[in-house]
This record gives C-alpha cells, structure tokens and sequence, in this order.
C-alpha cells in the first residue's frame, strides 16, 4: 500500500467514504441533523470542502489498494489556514448541502475555530479508514506519514471518540481538554507539539 495525493477526479470517491465513516458519528450527525437526506447533506459536504479548500490548497493523502479507497487524511497547512474568503467560497456549497442544518452546523464551527490554536501548525481535519480496511494499519500509515511530513512543526485535531483519543495518544499528542461548545457530544482538542 503506497500513500499518494489526492486529486480532483478522486473527490466523488474521497467524499463518499468520508459520508460512510461519518454517518453515524456524533458530532456530524448533528450538522446534519436538520437534513432532509443526512447522508446526502454529509456527502455534498464535504465535497464542497474538498473541491474549494483540500484538493487545492491543504493536503489530502490517499490509500489505494486496486484501485479502490481504503483511506484518507485530510490536513490543512501550518501557513495556509481556513481564511474568511476561503469560507465565503465555500458557503453557497455548504448551505446546498446542509439546508436547515447550516445554521447549527455554522455555530459548531465557531466553537471548534475559537479553541483552536491562535499559531501556525498542521491541522489534521480527518483522517478516516474503510470498513474493509479497519485493523489492517491503514490509519496509523495516514497518521505516521503526517506527523513525518509536519517534521518540527506542531500538530492540531480534535478527537470525537475515545478509540481515537487513544491512537493519537500512542502517536504523541496531549490531551488539551474539551473544546467549550453547546455541542452535546465533547471534542476533545488534541496538540502534538514541535518546534515552531
């Protein structure tokens, strides 16, 4: 298995496995709640995410095996974040795809952007394995291979799920604590630290 970039003929396939994995997560499943379609709200989501800010100015690192995608991170870089402008493209996409929910989803955001660092680091937005794929180590080779790439710079996520809490843990990040919301699921702020 061999870790490559993702492109924009990738974004149908990388949205639809980010749609799978996060359905029935708890704080995206609030996003979408309002949704007529919540799997089609998350889908068209993070399409617009990828097709205005991943693909062309983070970094998205895939796992193929035949062809097929087993895995994705999804990073934004230490000196190129989310900007305003970056989020005004993005807004017509976002409320196609969230409708009623936009408004509370918009609100999360807020709450995740105020917590998070005020400094230059990696953001890691998600990193996502498919079920076929579960326990074979494609998520510790996407998380390796980030850290690798971040090299003294420091690292920032939140974790939504214990199981991860304790991935990121054995990969070297501290627990910051709870990242103040109204949100009825925590995120826990995450920081791996470097030298920057």
């Amino acid at each position: 298995m061999q870790i490559k970039p993702g492109r924009h003929n990738d974004i149908a396939d990388i949205a639809e496995l980010l749609r799978k994995v996060f359905t029935d997560d708890p704080v995206l499943a609030e996003y979408v709640a309002r949704s007529r379609d919540p799997e089609l709200a998350l889908e068209r989501f993070f399409t617009t995410e990828l097709k205005k800010f991943y693909i062309p100015k983070g970094v998205v690192d895939t796992v193929k095996k035949d062809g097929k995608l087993l895995g994705v991170a999804l990073w934004a870089k230490p000196n190129v974040p989310i900007t305003k402008l970056d989020e005004l493209r993005m807004l017509p996409g976002l409320i196609r795809a969230l409708g009623r929910s936009f408004p509370r989803a918009r609100q999360f955001d807020s709450y995740d952007a105020a917590a998070t660092p005020g400094f230059p680091h990696w953001y890691l937005y998600s990193i996502v394995v498919s079920d076929s794929a579960r326990g074979k180590g494609v998520g510790s080779m996407l998380l390796d291979h980030g850290i690798e790439r971040a090299a003294d710079w420091p690292i920032y996520l939140e974790s939504t799920t214990a199981g991860s809490r304790k991935l990121y843990e054995r990969k070297g990040f501290i627990p910051l604590g709870i990242v103040p919301s109204a949100h009825p699921v925590p995120e826990m702020g995450m920081w791996r630290p470097g030298v920057h």
